[in-house]
């Protein structure tokens, strides 16, 4: 299901109704899991190592809520893995068989949760009889089973979980399906909680969060102000947002629901790029050259960028269709005359690459790292940092969009690739790639 623009007032007005409710009749049963965690856990923290667990506001109010029905929308690493963990060990250790299942948007993250569960296990003051563990399963002498599983068209599908818990829901793929698969395996009397930080409107986690996929909900919002070590910093926030994009931030730590699809570069920092731009190398303290290979119908595109002051200056811009022998023979000559050059390995360029006479660097291009080289640029952008006065790159970065097929993005691309070598100059950017 797509959200289109012109539903989101609506929806707008249906989160401001549901977000903060929640349904008397939903409660199932005493908060004694809030009771059991603080007399029986303990957790590792980096300043005091082992100590006993004392839950924030917000983690005690979801270990002390029992809905059959949980979404719970949170911004990054503020303890709700543990509380998690912390609550399946309880369920699983005081209660005879029970079926936990986890999952998450892949098989790191799947084992990830495991690993949390051991540890809260290895910090309890009685340790159960535990007859099975491996990366991905805790099984434990009472019958009860912790089992950890990465997204996945079938994940969930025939398991009788008495508790599921399906984490960063609103990355993962086939959400839909799973959500279908698991929903008729839960018994009446079974527990489903949902976690994700935001991504975009087009999503199912979104769907539930605002009402459009019905039912009745418990919700819980973690922002970053309500996490103590992010709160009691008094310059986290200013070093945080100084190196991410604003996009990034509003969406990993401001719970921001930003619009799947939108723009990605913001019109009024796009509008400062051309302000104090010098094409001129040779004033360059630093020049990094980076080029996006085009197919033999498809542009190809080679950008060089100079770092003048605190500033990164377009100072070469080509783009044109050419056989492969003129494309490497325009980047042996720039090679020669400005130096540092990247090529993008994505199998068109590999041919390429590997018949150049001068040296370059590939780029390997994944979803993972062409994300973080446009959130580079995004930065720069979004900074005032990236000077330029090219007519096409311009239109191109007006246009561009996260969701880009069918989108003209050479000249984006290969703007991309410098700039992240640019950032990684300065220090990595901090992006979350899902």
């Amino acid at each position: 299901m797509v959200v289109t623009a012109s539903r989101l007032d609506r929806i707008d007005r249906r989160i401001d109704e549901v977000a903060s409710w929640r349904g008397p009749d939903l409660v199932l049963a005493a908060p004694v899991a809030l009771e059991w965690a603080p007399e029986n856990v303990t957790v590792i923290t980096p300043w005091a190592g082992r100590v006993r667990f004392a839950p924030y506001s917000y983690q005690a109010r979801f270990l002390e809520d029992t809905s059959p029905r949980r979404l719970i929308l949170k911004a990054r690493q503020v303890g709700m893995s543990n509380a998690v963990a912390i609550e399946a060990i309880y369920k699983a250790v005081t209660m005879p068989d029970q079926m936990i299942l986890m999952v998450s948007r892949n098989g790191q993250l799947a084992q990830h949760l495991v690993t949390y569960c051991r540890h809260t296990l290895a910090g309890l003051r009685d340790i159960p009889v535990i007859v099975r563990e491996n990366l991905s399963e805790l099984e434990f002498a009472n019958g009860s089973r912790i089992l950890s599983l990465a997204a996945s068209p079938s994940a969930g599908r025939g398991f009788p979980a008495t508790a599921v818990y399906l984490d960063e829901f609103a990355f993962a793929e086939y959400a839909d399906l799973i959500y279908q698969a698991i929903l008729p395996t839960l018994p009446e009397n079974g527990q489903l909680t949902i976690l994700s930080t935001a991504n975009g409107r087009n999503n199912l986690f979104f769907r539930l969060w605002s009402g459009l996929e019905g039912g009745l909900w418990s919700r819980h919002t973690i922002h970053w102000r309500d996490c103590p070590r992010y709160a009691d910093d008094p310059t986290w926030e200013m070093r945080t947002r100084a190196n991410m994009t604003r996009q990034s931030f509003a969406q990993e730590y401001d719970l921001d629901f930003i619009t799947s699809g939108d723009a990605v570069f913001d019109p009024d920092d796009l509008a400062q790029c051309a302000e104090g731009w010098n094409g001129d190398p040779d004033t360059c303290e630093v020049l990094i050259t980076a080029w996006d290979i085009g197919r033999r119908q498809d542009h190809t595109v080679g950008i060089t960028i100079g770092l003048r002051g605190n500033d990164w200056h377009v100072v070469d811009f080509e783009r044109f269709i050419a056989p492969y022998p003129v494309i490497q023979a325009k980047i042996d000559a720039r090679v020669r005359k400005l130096g540092l050059t990247w090529v993008e390995s994505n199998g068109v360029g590999d041919p390429v690459i590997e018949n150049l006479t001068e040296p370059v660097e590939p780029f390997v291009t994944t979803a993972r790292t062409k994300v973080q080289a446009i959130q580079a640029l995004q930065l720069l952008i979004q900074q005032g940092r990236f000077k330029h006065n090219e007519e096409q790159l311009a239109r191109e970065l007006g246009l561009y969009e996260w969701a880009d097929e069918g989108i003209t993005q050479d000249s984006v691309i290969a703007a991309a690739i410098a700039a992240a070598q640019a950032i990684e100059r300065g220090g990595p950017l901090q992006v979350l790639v899902l």
